[in-house]
């Protein structure tokens, strides 16, 4: 009779055998493989074995044969698993498979794990004429997958208490970086990669949710333009991560910065998605910012410092060949105002007067205070274009009204303008703009002299 051993309409094994005579010369070839083979017949007691079955018996004076597979000391642990094989050839019968879990425990008592299928084996006439059982040892598999749960959950509990955002984007279908356009690929990337996992933190961090957004999308917040990510991603691919910061109003209306680093995952040039951390870094900026004023503004008044406005000058000249000059400012009579209304009101003469000067001057160079009531300037203009300037400023000190304790308090400034030559040291423009200065005060002050 024509045996066929039918797996979901295909055959695996196709031959004739004799189950009572000729099962017995696959014993050789069933012996060859680790996995735990039975066959039994449609009563599902066992008639053949292989060398691995018998040794997970691993107890020589139990015989098997023509035992019901269900009956096997594996077993009978449990109850519940006994009368589920035992009943389950119902459900082979009506042509299914059968299969389930189960522990045992090996020559050494430790405890394995097993996963088993039973599958019917059909004559040529449909009829089932006997079952094959056959055990996988899913030992390994299961505590690979334990501690892979167990990682997993680690690395979600770690991710969730972090105060950075994480998310891990992915192409569906993978573009190859080699052989692809480098700006199609990018096209692919901004507009098909989406998120597929993140962290609360992205949330709180974005103000907006990461759910369903595709690379692009996650900068507009920021308004950040296309040319600027493209740069960003090309770098990351040719230089395996990307750092970079976006700035953005907060829902606050505050000004908030984060910090962006992009790992790309790519597998022989295909590229299919990105890692990416995410870091709130506005408290870092702001003290960074605040450190930058205190060592580089006045605090007084708010305008750049000496150390800023030399070293700024120095950086200017090194790469402008454009006419310049230079200005000296003084605020005539300050001593006496201390003198007279006291330290306080100096302070609101030095705040209003650097103010207003600040203001005229605009972008047409930089005003620094040098120290005391001695303020400069570099114009980034000729001579005749700065004369205007100054003559502006010293007219808008003139007008100013000073409101000092219900009354109305007038002050004026003196000024010295040299040109700077090419070449020449901050040190050398500094002292003929000085020694201008100083033959302004000369000449009766609330005016500017020229060197």
């Amino acid at each position: 009779m024509r045996y066929k051993y039918i797996k979901k309409g295909e055959i695996v094994i196709d031959t004739y055998l004799n189950f009572d005579n000729e099962l017995e010369i696959y014993k050789d070839t069933f012996n060859l493989t680790d996995q735990f083979i039975a066959i039994l017949d449609n009563q599902m007691s066992i008639k053949v074995a292989n060398k691995a079955m018998l040794d997970l018996i691993h107890d020589e004076a139990v015989n098997i044969y023509d035992t019901p597979y269900w009956e096997l000391p594996l077993w009978s642990h449990s109850i519940e698993l006994q009368n589920r094989i035992m009943f389950s050839i119902e459900s082979i019968y009506l042509g299914e498979e059968v299969k389930f879990e189960a522990t045992y425990p090996d020559i050494n008592d430790n405890i394995k794990n097993v996963e088993v299928t039973i599958k019917p084996v059909y004559s040529d006439d449909g009829d089932i004429i006997a079952l094959v059982a056959m055990g996988y040892d899913t030992t390994s598999a299961k505590e690979a997958e334990k501690k892979f749960y167990t990682t997993q959950k680690q690395l979600a509990t770690f991710f969730e208490m972090g105060v950075d955002g994480f998310l891990i984007s992915n192409l569906e279908k993978p573009v190859n970086i080699s052989t692809l356009d480098p700006d199609e690929s990018f096209i692919i990337a901004y507009n098909e990669e989406t998120i597929v996992n993140y962290n609360s933190a992205v949330n709180d961090i974005l103000e907006l949710n990461a759910e369903n957004l595709c690379l692009g999308s996650l900068f507009k917040k920021a308004d950040v333009d296309f040319d600027t990510i493209k740069k960003h991603w090309f770098s990351m691919i040719k230089n395996g991560y990307v750092r970079f910061m976006i700035k953005f109003q907060s829902k606050r209306r505050h000004t908030k910065y984060v910090e962006f680093t992009m790992v790309p995952v790519i597998e022989q040039n295909m590229y299919s998605g990105s890692y990416s951390t995410i870091k709130d870094i506005t408290l870092d900026k702001q003290n960074e910012e605040r450190l930058f004023l205190m060592a580089n503004f006045d605090y007084l008044t708010g305008v750049c410092n000496r150390r800023y406005f030399i070293d700024s000058v120095n950086d200017v000249l090194k790469n402008n060949t454009n006419p310049m000059c230079m200005v000296m400012f003084d605020i005539d009579h300050f001593k006496s105002v201390n003198d007279n209304y006291g330290h306080d009101t100096g302070d609101i003469v030095l705040r209003t007067v650097s103010n207003t000067i600040n203001t005229s001057i605009s972008s047409d160079g930089l005003f620094a205070r040098m120290g005391g009531e001695e303020f400069a300037a570099i114009i980034y203009k000729d001579m005749d274009e700065t004369i205007k300037i100054i003559e502006n400023v010293l007219s808008d000190i003139r007008k100013l009204n000073i409101n000092v304790d219900n009354s109305i308090l007038k002050t004026s400034i003196s000024a010295g303008i040299t040109k700077i030559k090419p070449g020449e040291s901050f040190d050398h423009f500094l002292k003929r703009a000085d020694s201008a200065l100083y033959e302004a005060k000369r000449n009766g002050r609330d005016r500017y002299s020229i060197q």
